[in-house]
């Protein structure tokens, strides 16, 4: 154990740049959470995350290992959390049957019931704060396909050529089905296909290789032509864009060469002070999105007191400065309480040994 947890210090040390990117992603999220953003921006900000999480990929575990591994780190804090933020709307005065219909969507895990492209009446199922954090069961759900057949992929050349061809197809046979599963496992294949992109990536060593300045112009060239030519996409709720499953080949393009663009940029930024403090976001990723959203609700109540909030579509300095004040005390705000809880968890590891 003292070994893996060493071993894991130098895995972060070494790519730093990565946890800046996945800050950067991160800190999107946030923002189009509280005022919305161009797609230019947030088209790729759910796929670079497994894009991360398959460059650092380590052989050595067993499936069963892996499996548990991930399920400490993604359902514990998911249910956790998620009990937390259900207690404190019940204490905020939520009915026994509000309470009933959150709690079964935290156990179904999706934003929605519906396809949102062909359902008027939706269900609403994230409704204590928790939107964001579909994304845990969602990255669960991915990575009990990835590990199944990852390492035989990386063996295996045409193994590797047939599976992308086998998560595409399945990808796009569920992506017109009426209802959004449950743990976002429709999401599972395509997840699993930007999984495996990252641990190539990462076997080649893309990132530690020099500046390529024509790759990177031609990447950024790709993302915005395959943005402008499918618009529409929303991973979280199983929109690839405006083609219905054939949308899902443009959607892999834009969320690869996204993440490639905004790793990049981590890369270029990671020993700046700007960047250190974004990596040091994406090193608190999962309390930050379990808990932004409350953390931005709570902030606009106390301001609501205070002044008129600005809306879209009014004066856009007031509406820019409200904003950036907001997501900057909501982000301080988790950052804070995450150390608090970083720094007792360690004290009460000192007092069990």
């Amino acid at each position: 154990e003292p070994y893996r947890r060493q071993r894991q210090m130098c895995i972060r040390d070494r790519y730093q740049y990565l946890d800046v990117a996945r800050g950067f992603g991160l800190l999107l999220v946030i923002i189009s959470h509280s005022c919305g953003l161009s797609r230019f921006l947030i088209n790729y900000y759910i796929p670079l995350f497994f894009v991360v999480s398959g460059y650092i990929y380590k052989e050595g575990r067993s499936y069963k290992e892996n499996i548990e591994h991930k399920a400490k780190r993604l359902l514990i804090p998911y249910f956790g959390y998620s009990a937390v933020l259900l207690a404190v709307y019940v204490l905020m005065g939520r009915t026994l049957a509000e309470t009933k219909a959150s709690a079964f969507g935290i156990l179904y895990s999706r934003y929605c019931l519906y396809d949102t492209t062909v359902v008027k009446d939706n269900v609403y199922l994230f409704t204590v704060a928790n939107g964001a954090m579909w994304y845990l069961t969602a990255f669960f759900a991915a990575s009990l396909v990835y590990h199944l057949v990852i390492d035989r992929c990386l063996s295996d050349r045409k193994f590797l050529i047939g599976t992308l061809i086998v998560l595409t197809a399945i990808t796009m046979a569920l992506a017109d089905i009426p209802v959004l599963l449950p743990w976002s496992i429709d999401l599972a294949c395509v997840g699993t296909i930007f999984m495996i992109a990252g641990t190539l990536l990462g076997r080649a060593q893309f990132f530690e290789k020099k500046w390529n300045i024509p790759l990177i112009a031609a990447v950024f060239v790709i993302y915005i032509l395959t943005s402008c030519l499918d618009p529409g996409i929303n991973m979280s709720i199983r929109e690839y864009g405006i083609y219905g499953a054939f949308s899902v080949p443009f959607f892999i393009i834009v969320g690869l060469t996204g993440s490639l663009l905004c790793i990049w940029f981590g890369k270029l930024i990671e020993n700046t002070a700007p960047g250190r403090f974004i990596a040091y976001v994406g090193k608190n990723t999962i309390f930050l999105l379990a808990f932004h959203i409350f953390a931005l609700e709570v902030v606009e109540r106390i301001a609501s007191k205070f002044i008129a909030i600005p809306v879209p579509g009014g004066a856009v300095v007031p509406f820019v400065l409200y904003h950036a004040l907001r997501i900057t005390a909501a982000v301080l705000g988790c950052l804070a309480f995450s150390e608090i809880l970083n720094r007792l968890k360690k004290r009460l590891r000192r007092k069990t040994r």
